[in-house]
């Protein structure tokens, strides 16, 4: 259950990236260059990670990748949270930003509850 529900929410935000690519490149903090490659390639990633997992095709090394990711995704995260008026996200509650941020450590640990 936690590889299905982890594949999808990797393949549903890997699927966001190409939909709205400019929108997930003015999330990247702007010291970091190549936003839109960079957006375009995360969403890459979250697709082939949740292809693995959907197919049940997924090995451990891959799930390392996979965990290392999201804590590499995670100052995009913090960014959104610190500068939301600047990247016209006044309509997303403060407190969803900030309780967002603390997501990635269990994502990282179901995951790795999915190690065989």
């Amino acid at each position: 259950m936690i590889r299905i529900f982890m594949g999808t929410l990797f393949t549903t935000a890997g699927t966001a990236h190409f939909l709205s690519p400019d929108r997930f490149a003015k999330i990247i903090p702007g010291f970091i260059p190549f936003k839109k490659f960079l957006a375009l390639f995360s969403g890459a990633l979250e697709l082939i990670f949740g292809v693995l997992l959907l197919t049940n095709k997924v090995k451990n090394w891959q799930i390392t990748g996979m965990q290392a990711f999201l804590w590499a995704v995670f100052p995009a995260n913090i960014y959104m949270a610190t500068h939301q008026e600047k990247l016209g996200l006044q309509h997303l509650p403060k407190w969803a930003l900030i309780l967002r941020l603390p997501l990635q450590w269990p994502m990282a640990k179901m995951l790795g509850q999915i190690k065989k």
